[in-house]
């Protein structure tokens, strides 16, 4: 069960290139080839093939201070720094529209994983760790599975209604692109997913980890995975921009009890949505 008593963030993160990830994966597993094998050396990374891509992020448990809150204060939305309130490619957006292009399928090769999960006690998400085998292709070009995270409400809306939910999966390229995938949240059958990940919520600051429980991520995706695209940013302080982001049309199902549960402790933890400034929007023919 949850047991959230603080509302910070890690303080030795709000300068890193990855705000957004509310934790991060330690493991020593050899990296796997994609199932669409990438170009030679695409897979390389400058830390080396094998390790894990978190971009210097902090590992495991952790201290937190506040640092900034999604409530209008002084250090709510309006006041985060730098590119988050000059930045002219901002996320989340609202999908009104989309130009059909003749763009490829998502290609989700995620594997199962141990589970292994962090509260680092802001209140903001819930996150679950991966190793690096876990791959999302696009033609072939493997990003990396780097975690997953809740929102409530969902960030992006479509047509000016948000979810109450939603799940992100986040990514990177061995380049450090960002991609984010949103998978919108409704109410309806038991998710058995999200049972497991409940009943393992660790402590705030704390990691918990179960060796020989197996997850999926793909668990937490729907099956038709036609989405919207667009160009943005990381929706957390600093706010860096060249962000893939693509938000699925199908939504997944969760219980309401589990919905109620989730949204007990993380509640109203979605930026404000930011203007267009004439991005285009993109959907597949």
């Amino acid at each position: 069960m949850f047991s959230y008593a603080v509302f910070c963030v890690p303080t030795t993160v709000f300068r890193s290139l990855f705000f957004l990830i509310f934790m991060t994966a330690f493991c020593s597993a050899q990296v796997a080839q994609p199932a669409e094998k990438a170009e030679p050396g695409e897979h390389q990374h400058e830390h080396g093939q094998g390790e894990h891509h978190h971009l210097h992020l902090v590992l495991g448990e952790e201290k937190c201070a506040p640092t900034y809150t999604y409530e209008e204060s002084p250090t709510g939305p309006s006041h985060w720094p730098e590119l988050c309130t000059t930045g002219k490619m901002q996320a989340p957006i609202d999908i009104e529209h989309a130009e059909k292009l003749p763009i490829g399928n998502l290609k989700f090769n995620y594997q199962p994983s141990d589970l292994d999960i962090i509260n680092d006690c802001n209140q903001y998400r819930v996150v679950m760790k991966f190793p690096d085998n876990y791959w999302l292709t696009i033609g072939k070009r493997p990003y990396f599975l780097s975690e997953v995270h809740f929102r409530a409400p969902g960030e992006n809306a479509v047509k000016g209604k948000r979810p109450r939910m939603s799940v992100q999966f986040v990514h990177f390229s061995p380049e450090g692109v960002f991609l984010i995938v949103e998978v919108p949240v409704v109410a309806g059958k038991e998710n058995p997913l999200i049972k497991t990940l409940w009943e393992n919520i660790p402590e705030p600051g704390k990691e918990k980890k179960v060796p020989g429980l197996k997850i999926n991520a793909a668990d937490l995706l729907p099956a038709d995975r036609n989405y919207y695209r667009f160009p943005g940013s990381l929706t957390t302080p600093i706010c860096n921009e060249g962000v893939q982001w693509y938000v699925t049309k199908n939504p997944i199902e969760m219980s309401e009890e589990q919905i109620v549960e989730y949204t007990r402790h993380y509640h109203d933890v979605a930026r404000p949505l930011q203007p267009l400034n004439g991005r285009p929007i993109h959907e597949p023919q």
